[in-house]
């Protein structure tokens, strides 16, 4: 059952040389939190539709105003998503802030409880993961939306172009999960790395030079789509993706990034938010997990 699987990995490898994005995040810990967060969270989900579909666009919110259009609910349509212009705070937690600056090291630790009462009312999957962020720009190398969503749905035919963010993002790896899936994790910001304070981006890369583990705090939630039909022979027919909005730690993740070594995230996977189900969560996170040596 969901509400017992519980898993752990003793110790926290480092990853080998930095290799680009094809590189999965690892996760080392994970564990049910069930009934977790607020009705008054600054953080939310909504959606909006029509006469014919009550709820079909999905949007992340942030103090009630639209930070991200996260897709719609249409399995076969294509994965995306969009910053809007509730997209511009970082969602801090004052008593988690000295203990995720010198990184979290256990799912048990009593700050895990104090983001998750920040969070929108749900069930999730809290996991402790590390991934070497590469950051990529919309319409440019290394695009999800220029290379893997083309490959399988094509482009969008309207305006001949692939689709745009509209905010740098960066990837974290992928999975084959066999039989025509694929997982994707992309970490999403809330704001541009143009926005980050230089000196605290030093800082945080003194801190992983020097072998701390910071750690970022993630939204998290879990997209499983494909198109109904395509022509020729394709592989994967089906993208899972990880999309890990993050609440907390930018200055963190630019560091890592500039310094192309991983970095510690505490994730909180929505189970009811995705287009996906329970147990497609389980077996996400469960095949991060065996990249553990």
């Amino acid at each position: 059952m969901f509400e017992a699987w519980v898993v752990e990995s003793s110790t926290v490898s480092q990853f080998p040389p930095h290799s680009g994005y094809s590189q999965p995040m690892r996760v080392f810990k994970c564990a049910p939190l069930g009934g977790a967060g607020t009705h008054d969270s600054r953080l939310g989900f909504t959606s909006e539709g029509s006469e014919y579909w009550k709820k079909w666009d999905r949007f992340l919110t942030i103090d009630g105003k639209k930070a991200y259009h996260i897709g719609n609910i249409c399995q076969t349509c294509n994965f995306f998503f969009e910053r809007l212009g509730g997209a511009n705070t970082s969602i801090n937690v004052e008593s988690a802030v000295e203990t995720l600056a010198l990184g979290v090291r256990t799912i048990s630790d009593p700050v895990v409880a104090q983001i998750a009462n920040c969070l929108p009312q749900d069930d999730y999957l809290v996991c402790l993961s590390e991934a070497v962020p590469n950051l990529v720009f919309p319409g440019h190398a290394g695009d999800y939306f220029v290379k893997e969503q083309v490959a399988l749905w094509g482009i969008d035919p309207f305006y001949n172009l692939p689709h745009d963010p509209r905010v740098p993002y960066y990837r974290a790896g992928e999975k084959n999960l066999g039989s025509g899936a694929m997982l994707f994790h992309l970490i999403i910001p809330m704001f541009p790395e143009n926005w980050l304070k230089r000196d605290v981006v030093s800082s945080y890369a003194s801190l992983i030079q020097d072998g701390g583990t910071p750690s970022a705090v993630t939204l998290s939630i879990l997209d499983v789509k494909g198109p109904a039909d395509w022509e020729g022979e394709i592989d994967p027919t089906e993208h899972w993706v990880l999309s890990h909005y993050v609440i907390d730690g930018h200055h963190k993740l630019a560091a890592a990034r500039e310094l192309e070594k991983p970095l510690r995230l505490l994730n909180f996977i929505s189970i009811s938010n995705g287009v996906s189900t329970k147990d497609q969560v389980e077996r996400a996170v469960g095949a991060s997990l065996a990249d553990l040596p």
